[in-house]
């Protein structure tokens, strides 16, 4: 077995973020995936950062080691073609709207009539029950809803700053993949196949667990400023600091690392120390000159000594520093750098890869280590259609069908020159 997912086929009803890149880490453990796309194909191969035909950067850092068949889901005949995938397939993804999954019958009761063992993930903003299961949402809608916007700190001129990081995508994304990696174990033991169900929402507080604790009689705090103080300050158009510094004086049990966790002002930039155990507090006293009594009993004073004695010197200077103590420090990086970083391409984290379209291009590597049947990243992203005459071919369909599916417009065949990706059909 060369990957752990070796055997194993799966099909994508996906687009954007969560069951992409979910497919993708599958397919870097030897899954073999069968990405349906639309006759307007991926929604990202339509992004304005063109690199080729049907070919973005969004689209190709997603869905490589993938097959593209091109699908049109509202056409009569597509559950025929539906029908024949399904049956082949260990695992179906779907992230498609509540409404378009009743609509073109890819929910799991009718999957599993026509294939029992099937593992079905399915992807929502809000869940499956509750006043706003139905409801869409999309990265931003839902870090907002979820409270992650307000706690990533982020602004722009007074406002929450939504960036390139999809942190509740990604995160779903990652909660998916364990779910699908669990089923398919359940299933090799007893040979049941399983819905699985993540949201959005669940991505987005999985990652705030943190925070997320409320202990009764102890936390009253919490109702007061949630029902009253939070409210007059939004009347009030009060800033994030604000809002926050309200918070902690309602909290009778303030976060005490801060003192010495959290990212620091030096002479020529920011440094991030991590300080986090009695055993690295002492080191970090140690390394700086200042008393570990004062880090014992007054965090207040410490931190301030702290802050003010790390502004005395270059950031690459008290990372050499404090690393040679043992005490957990980085600086301050912008992504862009880890495209040419060392240890990140050592790791494997960052890699090289060749696009028939593209061209060379560097990305992330595969984030997921197994020594027995490793991942890896076997092929680029899918041409679009590039697949759908042998997969159709290969799951029953005889030539005459398949040419017959082509005319009718219900499938696309990529292979064909007079039928070249066109991003018009997404317009």
């Amino acid at each position: 077995m060369s990957g752990p997912f070796e055997g194993v086929t799966v099909v994508e009803f996906g687009q954007f973020v969560v069951v992409p890149f979910c497919t993708q880490l599958l397919a870097d453990g030897g899954a073999r995936v069968i990405k349906v796309e639309p006759p307007s194909g991926d929604s990202y191969r339509s992004w304005p950062d063109q690199l080729g035909a049907g070919e973005t950067r969004q689209f190709l850092i997603k869905n490589r080691g993938k097959q593209s068949l091109s699908l049109d889901l509202a056409h009569p005949r597509a559950p025929e073609v539906v029908r024949a995938l399904v049956e082949a397939a260990d695992v179906v993804l779907v992230n498609l709207s509540p409404s378009a999954v009743a609509r073109r019958g890819l929910d799991y009761d009718s999957l599993a009539k026509i294939n029992p063992g099937i593992i079905y993930g399915a992807v929502t903003a809000y869940g499956q029950v509750g006043p706003e299961a139905h409801l869409p949402g999309m990265d931003v809608v839902v870090q907002a809803r979820s409270g992650l916007l307000a706690s990533l700190g982020a602004e722009q001129d007074g406002v929450p700053l939504h960036s390139e990081v999809q942190v509740a995508d990604y995160s779903t994304a990652m909660l998916l993949y364990g779910g699908i990696a669990s089923a398919l174990f359940v299933r090799e033991r007893t040979g049941t196949g399983q819905r699985v169900d993540v949201s959005l929402l669940g991505g987005a507080l999985a990652i705030q667990n943190n925070s997320l604790s409320h202990v009764h009689g102890r936390d009253d705090w919490r109702i007061d400023f949630v029902e009253d103080r939070l409210p007059k300050l939004r009347n009030a158009t009060a800033t994030r600091s604000v809002v926050e510094s309200e918070r902690r004086a309602l909290r009778p049990d303030p976060p005490s690392h801060t003192a010495h966790y959290r990212v620091f002002r030096t002479a020529n930039g920011f440094l991030a120390v991590g300080a986090g155990s009695p055993g690295a507090r002492r080191k970090l006293c140690e390394a700086v000159g200042l008393e570990l009594e004062l880090a014992e009993t007054d965090l207040e004073e410490f931190g301030q000594r702290l802050e003010s004695a790390l502004r005395e010197r270059a950031s690459d200077e008290w990372a050499e520093l404090l690393l040679s103590a043992d005490v957990p420090v980085a600086k301050v990086r912008h992504i862009d750098e880890l495209l040419f970083d060392a240890h990140a391409q050592d790791e494997g984290l960052i890699a090289e890869y060749d696009h028939p379209v593209v061209g060379r291009y560097r990305g992330l590597g595969v984030p997921i280590r197994m020594g027995a049947t490793p991942l890896r990243a076997r092929r680029p992203s899918p041409a679009f259609a590039a697949h759908t005459v042998d997969i159709l071919a290969e799951v029953g369909f005889d030539d005459d069908v398949i040419e017959s599916l082509c005319a009718d417009g219900a499938v696309i065949d990529g292979r064909v020159a007079e039928q070249p990706y066109d991003n018009s059909r997404s317009r």
